[in-house]
């Protein structure tokens, strides 16, 4: 693979998790929290994102993050005030952001108007509407309080220069500034002394020296000198060429840590020594004259010596944008220099991280899956020989199985990843749809912290994203609607993340009007998927909206009324080995409950026996197990039938004839029942002949191998190489008295 690109896509993997971070802080900073970490770690975002554009040469990605990253330095300045309507343009600018990523990632193109608008708006909140780029507009350094004129002169070509005489400089007393910090604050700070002088990567991979001398100021009292020792006559001036170097006297209170970490990004680009003097006097305030050295005055000539100076500034200042954009090593591709932060404490270094192919991680999960069932395997045949017994062989196979049991573990918890990748999509996707619909949507998200497999994760995106535009589309009233129900005219959208049963629950929920049942068992008549004179309970009713061809909407948009939504979110979930299911209020709002599998690779399985075909039920599930004795047994009509267990009856479900493999009932006395929960919360008792024992087996797909079967959620392979059926307990018990499928020769 070519080196270059294999550092371009980690570029590109590094973008997608600074614009997390961007929307993450803009969202909290929307929330109300205005902490300056919280503006700070969005600007360094945003830099981020500039300086790794910047190596690679993708200008329009560097030009759009330029204006962006301007507008929000002036934000954590304090020049502009965090307001409501400032972060919802930079909420418009970070999506715009990230689509100007994706462009560069797969050449795609960006909307040229849209994005020129959105940087018109981000210049204009800048304090007096001047924007980063235009030249023409007065413009202070900040160390220094030299101010340059840009000069629109005509210097002609460089040939005639080289018969100037030599140029000499002399310093420009500009007076003396008030000093930044009272007397009594100096007493116990450290004198620092600062010697940098950057190298031309620097300015290529887009930072700035007054950025860092800025950072260097907010540390404590600077006095600033300027080295102009290395700069040439103008004849032989090199645009691209960093000549300037600056030494910065520093009273802190501030460790060298905290200094060198004003530096961490751009460390490697710049020469930097720092020293403390041994008793070093306190600092006088900056003076102009400490920013020139002592020169003697200039010969006489008829040339203007301060003219050539700024025109030299002014060339150097034009020509850094050019120069910013340049291309440079993607390793500089850090972010800006950051505002100081207290020093971590010691002995806390941050945790070392790597980058790891994922085919890798699957096939190290394979080869854990298949050293389980060889496990298994063993177990089985020295049990079979009449060796298990022996105490050595007997705690060989415990300690083989404890290890065993911790390596898939482990390389789960590697596989393992929140659900906030997938819920940090979501608020842009609110914002669009409720611009497109005219809806005034509040997205409030919780449990984004909650772990599931990465290829559950990755295939969860396009169901929410459906839910979503559904909730918002049909479920949330227009303003004027809802403010004539009693309802605030801003509606909201609930997506929640949890761990329950050993399964991962995700919940969409609105507070709109909720299902309109008799317009959805009508739409179903008219299109003929139901007949008319049909009885539906409401969660039958409320289910039609997952059948293909099923749609509510009056017209075709580009939200949603193709009729291919639900119906595919569905066939979704239950790919993955989860369901679906609704609940609604009519004005009230509605709730969809997805449940998932939290890994698609092993679980903990009960192995019980059902008319000689060997079955796994989860153990998640499995509240426990018992004997049906017959005073606790009764039938309830000609095919249901009832257990009490602890004073409550539940429902006693026979295994066999649900999934078909017998057709005639079964004394339940003479088999095991095992007590287990459904996702809702439903409990019953699932009858089998036995109970073979407790192992980790390894998840296969049934569907994608043979097809899909209600009841059944996947396949395993047991120690002796036979093929057993892991069951759907929900599904299991929401069948029960239906007509069973035939799976006598599935086992």
């Amino acid at each position: 693979m070519d080196p270059l690109a294999a550092i371009r896509d980690t570029f590109f993997q590094e973008c997608e998790e600074q614009l997390a971070e961007l929307e993450s802080g803009l969202l909290a900073m929307e929330a109300g929290d205005r902490d300056s970490e919280t503006i700070n770690a969005v600007f360094r975002a945003v830099h981020s994102v500039k300086g790794g554009a910047g190596a690679f040469g993708l200008e329009a990605l560097v030009r759009f993050s330029h204006v962006f990253e301007t507008t929000l330095d002036d934000l954590r300045s304090g020049k502009l005030e965090v307001e409501d309507a400032i972060i919802k343009t930079m909420l418009r600018a970070a999506d715009l952001l990230a689509d100007h990523v994706r462009a560069a990632r797969d050449g795609g193109g960006v909307d040229e108007g849209r994005s020129q608008a959105v940087a018109e708006e981000l210049t204009a909140l800048a304090p007096g509407g001047h924007g980063p780029d235009d030249a023409s507009e007065e413009e202070e350094d900040l160390m220094g309080g030299m101010v340059f004129q840009p000069l629109s002169v005509d210097i002609g070509p460089l040939e005639p220069l080289a018969d100037l005489p030599p140029l000499e400089f002399a310093p420009l007393e500009l007076g003396e500034e008030p000093p930044l910090v009272d007397d009594e604050v100096l007493e116990g700070l450290k004198t620092w002394t600062i010697r940098f002088k950057p190298k031309r990567a620097l300015y290529a991979n887009a930072n700035e020296a007054s950025l860092l001398l800025r950072e260097l100021d907010r540390l404590g009292l600077t006095t600033v000198t300027l080295d102009l020792e290395a700069l040439p006559p103008l004849g032989q001036f090199d645009p691209e060429e960093p000549y300037l170097a600056w030494e910065v006297a520093l009273e802190t209170e501030a460790d060298e840590a905290a200094i060198r970490d004003v530096f961490e990004f751009v460390e490697g680009d710049c020469d930097l020594h720092v020293q403390r003097p041994a008793q070093a006097a306190p600092a006088p305030a900056a003076a102009a004259s400490d920013i020139l050295p002592e020169l003697p005055p200039p010969a006489p000539q008829e040339i203007d010596v301060a003219a050539l100076i700024a025109r030299a500034q002014e060339a150097a200042q034009i020509l850094d944008p050019v120069a910013a954009s340049a291309p440079a090593p993607a390793a500089a591709r850090a972010g800006p220099p950051k505002a100081v932060e207290p020093p971590a404490a010691a002995g806390a270094p941050p945790a070392a991280t790597i980058r790891v192919d994922l085919e890798r991680v699957d096939r190290l999960i394979n080869l854990v899956g298949e050293l389980v069932i060889n496990q298994a395997m063993l177990a089985q045949r020295i049990d079979g020989a009449g060796l298990a017994r022996a105490n050595d062989i007997a705690m060989g196979l415990d300690d083989l199985e404890q290890l065993t049991r911790e390596i898939q573990d482990s390389v789960m918890a590697i596989r393992a990843q929140p659900v906030k990748s997938v819920f940090q999509r979501m608020p842009r996707l609110v914002r669009e749809v409720a611009a497109m619909t005219g809806k005034r949507v509040r997205l409030v998200t919780d449990g984004e912290g909650t772990e599931v497999d990465k290829t559950v994760i990755e295939r969860l995106t396009d169901p929410i994203t459906h839910m979503i535009r559904n909730a918002i589309d049909h479920g949330l009233e227009s303003p004027e609607a809802r403010a004539a129900a009693g309802k605030p005219e801003e509606g909201t959208v609930k997506l929640t993340a949890l761990h329950r049963g050993g399964r991962i629950v995700i919940e969409v929920k609105d507070d709109g009007q909720g299902i309109n049942r008799p317009r959805v068992r009508q739409l179903a008549v008219d299109k003929g998927l139901i007949a008319a004179e049909a009885v539906l309970t409401d969660e039958e009713i409320d289910n039609l909206i997952f059948m293909p061809g099923f749609s509510t909407a009056s017209s075709v948009s580009d939200i949603s009324g193709r009729g291919v939504g639900m119906d595919v979110v569905k066939r979704s979930i239950q790919a993955l080995g989860g369901r679906i299911a609704i609940s609604s209020t009519p004005g009230s709002g509605s709730t969809f409950t997805l449940s998932l599998p939290l890994t698609l690779a092993v679980l903990d399985g009960m192995v019980v026996s059902v008319c000689g075909q060997t079955l796994v039920a989860p153990l998640s599930g499995i509240i426990e197990t018992l004997q049906p004795k017959e005073n606790e047994v009764r039938r309830l009509g000609p095919n249901a039938t009832l257990i009490a267990i602890r004073e409550t009856y539940v429902p006693l479900i026979d295994i066999g004839a649900v999934l078909g493999y017998r057709t005639e009932p079964v004394d339940p006395t003479a088999g095991v029942a095992l007590l287990v929960e459904s996702e809702n919360g439903a409990r019953a008792a699932l009858l089998v002949d036995a109970i073979q024992g407790q192992r980790q087996v390894v998840i296969k797909s049934l569907e994608s191998n043979y097809r899909h079967i209600v009841g059944i959620a996947a396949a395993t392979i047991l120690g002796d190489g036979r093929v057993a059926l892991i069951l759907d307990v929900d599904a299991v018990v929401s069948r029960r008295g239906e007509p069973a499928p035939a799976l006598a020769a599935a086992g």
